[in-house]
């Protein structure tokens, strides 16, 4: 199959559009989004819902709830979905806030039901399309048709090209709902991840060190991680927050393609490098290279790298060339930061060192989270 043709075919797995002819209905909730379950019935009154999936209810808790619909108050049974045996046939409806905190909720829900067989459910916030829009950009497999195909005849698996062209079709019409979610977790693809006694370099910590803990983790004693942090500041935060890992070394500096000094625009967990340098909310930070990091510490091995640094991913890579042609490390790559990087990341990498592999996978129900994962055949 074509790449165009793959996009054509493509489901739509996530999708805002609650129907509003009659249709029986399997709604899944946390119990602090059973109050959704209101509005959804007095806007959508075509609705039949049978049953309310609550994975964080008690055993003591309700098993029935009323709900006020045109036909009077109407009783729906509650069922914990954990220690459901079977998934009801009617279609999925997850309430969820419509927030970063709904979108992690959503995306749990999503890849829990995936591993049932069930990938196209429905979305209920409140209000339509509250997250995983932008702006879409229609012409963006035709600007970049002949290196996009490129790429996908590339890929190793069909999961990978699936998730590849979910991410075409969803920047094309500005919609996450077309991307499939990987049923394993964010950075760690069932080929490409970090494994115990690996030397590990992890471009981009910020301040939430949930990611580095596990990476930690999984090299263990026997490994070493060298995570890198422009900002000065959110650098000590983390280096605090990882003291208990004396595998993990925290280093003040950013990645790029050369060693210097360049100034960054302050946003927490999404710092980058700022495009006016008289921004007032920028930081100056020390920036280095991943090759001469390597050379300054005479590193004989590096095994994986990990990069999500704000955009500047290919800048990196660039100052990784020499590392990543001679030691062939895995590589974990974050695609969605910029459309261009679909294109040019993965075409970079295969010019650097042929021999890699390439999987794709996506982790979020939103736009963010799409990654390329890299090691040699």
């Amino acid at each position: 199959m074509g790449l165009q043709e793959h996009i054509n075919a493509l489901p739509l797995r996530r999708s805002w559009e609650i129907p509003s002819s009659e249709e029986n209905i399997c709604c899944i909730a946390l119990q602090q989004d059973l109050d959704k379950l209101i509005p959804l019935v007095k806007n959508f009154p075509a609705l039949k819902i049978r049953l309310i999936l609550v994975p964080d209810l008690s055993e003591k808790g309700p098993m029935r709830l009323q709900l006020p619909t045109e036909q009077g108050p109407t009783s729906i049974p509650l069922a914990n979905l954990q220690t459901t045996a079977s998934i009801p046939p009617w279609k999925k409806l997850i309430l969820c806030r419509p927030d970063a905190s709904g979108a992690a909720v959503a995306a749990i829900f999503c890849r829990y039901l995936a591993t049932r067989g069930i990938e196209r459910v429905l979305l209920y916030g409140g209000c339509p399309r509250t997250f995983g829009v932008q702006p879409p950009l229609p012409d963006f497999f035709s600007r970049y048709a002949e290196q996009l195909q490129e790429v996908y005849d590339q890929l190793a698996d069909d999961a990978s090209r699936e998730a590849y062209a979910g991410r075409i079709k969803a920047l094309m019409t500005g919609n996450a709902g077309w991307l499939p979610l990987a049923l394993h977790q964010e950075y760690y693809h069932p080929h490409v991840h970090p494994e115990r006694g690996d030397i590990m370099l992890d471009g981009g910590v910020s301040d939430m060190v949930g990611a580095q803990e596990q990476f930690a983790q999984s090299v263990g004693t026997d490994g070493h991680i060298f995570g890198f942090e422009p900002l000065p500041g959110m650098a000590e935060l983390a280096r605090q927050q990882l003291a208990a890992f004396p595998c993990y070394h925290l280093q003040a500096m950013g990645l790029g393609d050369a060693p210097g000094e360049v100034r960054f625009r302050y946003l927490r967990d999404s710092s980058r490098i700022a495009e006016n340098c008289g921004d007032e909310d920028s930081v100056l930070c020390q920036m280095t290279s991943i090759d001469a990091f390597v050379r300054k510490h005479h590193l004989g091995r590096v095994d994986c790298i990990k990069l999500d640094v704000e955009g500047a991913e290919m800048l990196a890579l660039s100052g990784g060339k020499e590392t990543i042609a001679k030691l062939l490390p895995k590589l974990i790559v974050c695609l969605y930061h910029q459309p261009e990087d679909m294109v040019n990341i993965p075409l970079y990498i295969r010019k650097i060192a042929p021999s890699y592999k390439l999987y794709v996978a996506h982790s979020s129900a939103v736009f963010t989270d799409t990654i390329l994962y890299a090691r040699p055949a």
